[in-house]
């Protein structure tokens, strides 16, 4: 369980870090170029996955606390 939750964690943080970086090089592009569509297709494509991947993370991050007896202040 220690092992999957640990597996589950790091996977959900480096998907949420890739598709965050992804989301700012196509916002970025799109400031640079001046194209509202492309900014509009980074908000519906990106931002909805980049949420989903943290929230996870963060469910995942709450699970650990529990199964490796983790106590306030470590």
């Amino acid at each position: 369980m220690k092992k999957l939750l640990n597996v589950i964690f790091v996977l959900c943080i480096a998907a949420a870090v890739v598709l965050g970086v992804c989301y700012i090089v196509v916002q970025t592009a799109a400031v640079v170029t001046v194209n509202g569509s492309l900014a509009l297709w980074a908000q519906d494509y990106l931002e909805a996955p980049v949420c989903i991947m943290c929230s996870l993370a963060a469910i995942a991050a709450f699970l650990m606390s529990y199964v490796f007896h983790w106590k306030s202040g470590d």
